[in-house]
């Protein structure tokens, strides 16, 4: 009996060692998968941080490529514009020189033509009176033209004081000649402006000159004023068929025209006044609208 009992905690003490030594074991490897899960973790987080991070220069990368798309397109842009400019400017001097030098035979002629028809004109016959207006609307015309060329690649500083804007516009109105079909259709109100009487009497000019062109001779040129504390709006109206959409983009560029007498150079004048004197200016189809808007000084 006692060999039986001796036998018996034998075997218990064998299974309670081995029960322990699993228990060891299973201790022993859940601390190293803990510690494995602990590692894997931190190098998640660490992976997790560096993607982060990669997505951050991503961005950045991102951003300086949109940066260096634009500086590459500004810098085309400015190298076009300074070798226009570098063009422009070779072609205004020659041009200076020959609109001054056509100006003084254009006024012997218009002069000519003038003192004619007063001294003798009763012995002029009207087929040659009527020539004689031709030859004084050539001249006028090309005179106009000539003062565009000038107006253009002379931009001399502003000389500016308070003027009222209708007696500007009378005076731009007697400078040219107005079709008879033509009816132009004046302010009903007048508006002070501070500004440059000479350059804002040839913004009028050209824009009625490009009204009536457009209407090839024959319509209405409607023209408003308004105001408000610190603006003065004037806006040019005509008649005339439009704009063609693929060309109101580029009709104050210098040189672009699609008459057949233009010089390209009336509204790209009309453009560099208003900006000199600290304006803008936006044209609209169906009708087409010119509007100007000023500040009203000084400024």
């Amino acid at each position: 009996m006692a060999a039986i009992n001796s036998t018996v905690n034998f075997g218990q003490s064998l299974s309670e060692k081995i029960l322990l030594a699993k228990i060891k074991r299973l201790e022993s490897e859940k601390q190293r998968l803990w510690e494995k899960n602990t590692l894997q973790q931190k190098t998640l987080i660490t992976l997790e941080r560096k993607l982060a991070k990669f997505d951050e220069i991503k961005e950045q990368r991102d951003w300086l490529l949109d940066e260096m798309t634009k500086k590459i397109g500004e810098l085309n842009h400015y190298q076009s514009e300074f070798f226009k400019t570098e063009k422009f400017t070779v072609i205004g001097e020659m041009a200076a020189r020959l609109a001054h030098d056509m100006r003084n035979p254009l006024a012997i002629i218009k002069n000519t033509v003038e003192l004619v028809k007063l001294k003798h004109s009763s012995k002029i016959p009207t087929e040659l009176l009527h020539l004689f207006v031709s030859i004084d609307n050539a001249s006028s015309r090309l005179v106009f033209q000539l003062d565009e060329v000038l107006n253009f690649v002379r931009r001399s500083p502003l000389e500016c004081d308070e003027y009222s804007l209708c007696d500007i516009f009378e005076s731009a109105i007697n400078k040219i000649v107005i079709p008879d079909q033509i009816r132009i259709h004046k302010p009903t109100n007048d508006v002070c402006l501070f500004c440059d009487r000479q350059k804002i009497e040839a913004v009028f000019t050209n824009l009625l000159m490009n009204a009536i062109q457009a209407m090839e001779n024959c319509g209405d040129v409607i023209t408003q004023f308004s105001e408000s504390n610190e603006t003065i709006i004037f806006t040019v109206q005509d008649s005339g068929p439009g704009i063609p959409a693929n060309m109101v983009d580029k009709i104050f560029e210098p040189l672009f025209t699609t008459k057949s007498r233009g010089t390209g150079l009336g509204l790209p004048v009309v453009k560099t006044i208003i900006q000199q004197h600290r304006g803008t200016i936006s044209v609209t189809n169906d009708p087409t609208v010119f509007s100007v808007s000023l500040p009203k000084g000084p400024f």
